[in-house]
């Protein structure tokens, strides 16, 4: 976990930081994605503000939430 820029929006930064996990393939094609209540503890942040760096990686087709089970990274093409 790298040290969010306090002069920056912090969904955005905790988001890249996601999406860069992805695309490296550290977090793999169906691997299980922390919660929003993880990512809040695991970053500091509000549960509203890891909600929405999650809300803007499911926009960008990154990840998939499955009701009742969890997130999970897609399978990308």
């Amino acid at each position: 976990m790298t040290s969010l820029d306090p002069t920056k929006a912090k969904w955005p930064q905790i988001s890249a930081a996601l999406e860069r996990d992805i695309r490296a393939g550290i977090l793999a094609p169906d691997a299980r994605v922390p919660g929003a209540v993880a990512l809040s503890a695991q970053w500091g942040v509000s549960l509203t503000v890891a909600r929405k760096a999650l809300a803007d990686l499911r926009e960008k087709g990154l990840i998939r939430a499955e009701n009742g089970v969890g997130t999970f990274v897609s399978k990308q093409p």
